[in-house]
């Protein structure tokens, strides 16, 4: 699999806002799942759009393959620290980081690899860090099954 190829992969669009936040747009596709509690994705961010203001709650590494991804740290609803990752960049924290990110003037396409032990992924998070909704492994598998029912064209 070329995961260059983009094309070749059925995504999720993810859209609407973030409360009060920035305009949420991007997309995501599961590449694979592995138990127990490993997963690897692709997202793909277009030019200075955002994913929703977040916290990991699990082991993540990314590394940046295309563009670049725009990271600001939060404490106490705060940004605190702001960084731009290049393409090639890789980055690993083991989880309970929240951060919002967004892709640079020419967007991103960053690969993730997630190792939970517990089946939480990420906690989406208001800008009063109260959490919305809650992203699990069990989630993320029955929108792989769904990926891949489509496109075996079933």
């Amino acid at each position: 699999m070329n995961l260059l190829d983009i094309d070749q992969l059925t995504w999720v669009h993810h859209t609407g806002d973030d409360s009060g936040g920035p305009t949420i747009d991007y997309w995501g596709t599961i590449l694979d799942i592995r138990d127990p509690g490993h997963i690897e994705l692709l997202y793909r961010w277009e030019p200075m759009s955002h994913c929703h203001f977040h916290r990991h709650r699990a082991h993540t590494t990314s590394i940046i393959l295309e563009g670049e991804l725009h990271v600001a740290d939060y404490v106490d609803g705060k940004a605190t620290e702001s960084r731009v990752r290049p393409a090639g960049h890789r980055a690993h924290g083991g989880g309970d980081e929240v951060h919002r990110e967004w892709g640079g003037p020419a967007g991103a396409l960053v690969y993730f690899s997630i190792y939970t032990e517990d089946g939480i992924l990420v906690e989406q998070l208001n800008e009063q860090g109260e959490i919305l909704r809650t992203v699990t492994l069990e989630d993320l598998k029955k929108t792989y099954r769904k990926q891949v029912a489509k496109s075996q064209g079933a």
